[in-house]
């Protein structure tokens, strides 16, 4: 686990889950990008707002979430430009992003950069500060825990992913 401190924010990365990094908060205004059914019934329960897609013009997000979907998008550099221009400053995308190999595994994904590519693609669209954590899962269960839903027909383990947290300044 990894604690993070931002002037006013303590953020930690959580090996525990996706939903325990996201950290949400009662009231706060959520931008999710993805399909994981069971991890928008959690932020639902969280009484929060979310918004499923980038469609809500004029809205600005306290952060943006992405559990592996971002390997699916076309486009992902535009896509990541406008979460960074709809985030409130101060605001955060936590994104779960697949190593190359698990990704092999899973099926065909759209977008397959490595983490120093991704990693770079977030610092030229101005995040200031970028942080990220590889956890493993070693069984199916353990894909389950952290809601990779895309990740459940995987064969070979353990499986790589790397949980960035991204922050944009004030």
């Amino acid at each position: 686990m990894t604690a993070i401190i931002d002037e006013q924010v303590e953020w930690t990365i959580s090996g525990a889950s996706f939903f325990d990094t996201a950290n949400v908060k009662k009231g706060e205004n959520i931008l999710y990008i993805g399909e994981d059914v069971t991890f928008l019934s959690k932020l639902a329960k969280a009484d929060v707002s979310v918004t499923p897609s980038l469609l809500a013009e004029n809205r600005t997000f306290d952060s943006a979430l992405t559990s592996l979907s971002l390997h699916k998008t076309e486009g992902v550099e535009t896509l990541l430009k406008q979460i960074f221009t709809q985030l409130k400053p101060g605001g955060c995308l936590v994104a779960d992003l697949a190593e190359l190999d698990t990704l092999r595994q899973a099926g065909k994904f759209a977008y397959k950069k490595s983490l120093p590519d991704y990693w770079d693609l977030l610092r030229e669209i101005g995040f200031e500060a970028i942080f990220v954590q590889q956890i493993t899962a070693c069984s199916r269960e353990e894909v389950a825990l952290q809601g990779w839903d895309e990740l459940k027909k995987v064969k070979k383990f353990p499986v790589k992913v790397n949980r960035f947290v991204a922050l944009k300044g004030h």
